[in-house]
């Protein structure tokens, strides 16, 4: 499994990171790509499946310091994913990638 991980906006001449996006390849016969994007300042989630929406949230309040996002990918390799988002007490969150609830990557940022 790899993955790769981006976050930021330009505004002014600075960095601001408002966005975390990562991706990831997932199965081995039947491979799947699972990108998840968070936008801190709009509170969205999105989470696609080979680049279809599988799952979308927004957030406007009250953003829970733990949300986690469930679910099955594959149809002949079935794989139960779960993204785990700990938001951090001021800005930035931890975001855990379980796969068959094994740890399988971590990330962190906004």
């Amino acid at each position: 499994m790899s993955g790769k991980m981006s976050g930021s906006l330009f505004a002014g001449g600075h960095q601001l990171l408002i966005c975390m996006k990562f991706s990831f390849e997932l199965g081995t016969n039947e491979k799947h790509t699972i990108e998840f994007n968070f936008n801190q300042l709009l509170g969205r989630a999105v989470l696609k499946v080979d680049g279809e929406v599988a799952f979308k949230k927004a957030r406007w309040f009250s953003e829970p310091l733990v949300d986690r996002y469930e679910f099955k990918v594959g149809q002949f390799e079935k794989v139960r994913l779960r993204i785990e988002k700990e938001r951090k007490l001021l800005l930035g969150s931890k975001y855990r990638v379980f796969v068959d609830n094994r740890l399988t990557q971590f990330y962190q940022g906004v």
